[in-house]
């Protein structure tokens, strides 16, 4: 008798089809580690042949040690690559108030990758050895694009055509597109993170991700596709966050925020941003209300397994001071 294998759903159809929310599902970190890793890639990248042998050992303990907070592994491109070395991105988060992550860039002869790797766990100031091959990157912005298809069946499918628009439009060299390894919430893909500001997108197709990315139209109108900035340490100050974004617009990125917490509880919180413009002559407060907005059933990835439901929630309020 002939076997029949079980139907591999696609959770991002299922979430999407569901209403299922990707705002506040964007995973906070103090800083952030991409590592070039040439493919194949296998569903844990850790696992894959061309990984190298030793690595995840001093990046497991920078993560243990709380030094990272999030770690990918980066697919090479022949403009940025180059033979022989590996191309490493580190975006540390700074105090607030901060509109973005504080950028550093490493171009490593192999043999220097794992030194830098047990320098990294042992803290950020040990790096200071590994200052002459540090890159001069400023103004650069990173776009990575989870395509680990491995991992996921939606992140493949969905998040390559996304990641071949976004590099039809690379601009100067200012703007960098890379393929990621499995950056969290595949049942939000297509989904991307944009540094050194920090933010990840979700739910997105090629022309919205073009709109987010070269921040055309109104941010309004991709509010439900905003996941959250990973600046924000819990979903409702990334929710509320999200919403002040849509009320003022792209020009809300470059402003300077801390944001606060007020109230957390099953059926919702407040939370209070205060924001500066770079120049000083715009600031104010906002503080948002977040109230439970029912549940949806979704899949968090693709496979047989069933449904499970998820709390949705929105923000009930939002007053400027």
């Amino acid at each position: 008798m002939t076997e029949t294998r079980p139907s591999r759903r696609l959770c991002a159809d299922i979430s999407i089809a569901a209403g299922d929310d990707p705002g506040g599902s964007g995973t906070p970190f103090n800083r952030y580690l991409g590592v070039e890793i040439p493919p194949p890639w296998k569903e844990d990248i850790a696992d894959s042949l061309s990984f190298p042998d030793g690595l995840m050992q001093p990046v497991g303990e920078a993560l243990a040690k709380g030094v990272i907070g999030k770690f990918t592994g980066l697919l090479p491109e022949p403009e940025y690559s180059i033979e022989g070395h590996t191309r490493v991105l580190l975006m540390s988060r700074p105090s607030a108030p901060l509109s973005a992550f504080e950028r550093s860039e490493y171009l490593l002869p192999g043999e220097k990758l794992l030194p830098f790797a047990r320098a990294l766990a042992g803290g950020v100031e040990a790096l200071a050895a590994f200052d002459d091959h540090r890159e001069d990157e400023a103004g650069v912005r990173d776009i990575i694009v989870c395509t680990h298809g491995a991992n996921d069946v939606c992140c493949g499918k969905y998040g390559y055509p996304l990641y071949d628009r976004l590099r039809a439009r690379e601009s100067g060299g200012m703007m960098r597109l890379w393929r990621t390894s499995h950056i969290g919430g595949h049942r939000f893909a297509a989904t991307l993170m944009d540094f050194p500001e920090g933010r990840y997108w979700g739910h997105l197709d090629p022309d919205t991700a073009e709109r987010a990315i070269f921040r055309e139209g109104e941010a309004a109108d991709l509010e439900k596709k905003c996941r959250g900035w990973a600046a924000l340490d819990s979903p409702f100050e990334q929710l509320a966050e999200r919403a002040m974004l849509a009320r003022e617009g792209w020009t809300w990125m470059t402003y300077l925020r801390s944001s606060e917490l007020l109230r957390s509880d099953e059926d919702g919180g407040r939370v209070r941003i205060e924001y500066t413009s770079p120049d000083g002559s715009v600031s104010g407060i906002y503080e948002a209300e977040i109230e439970a907005n029912g549940s949806v059933m979704t899949l968090p990835k693709s496979g047989p397994e069933p449904l499970q439901e998820v709390e949705q929630y929105r923000v009930s309020r939002l007053v400027k001071f």
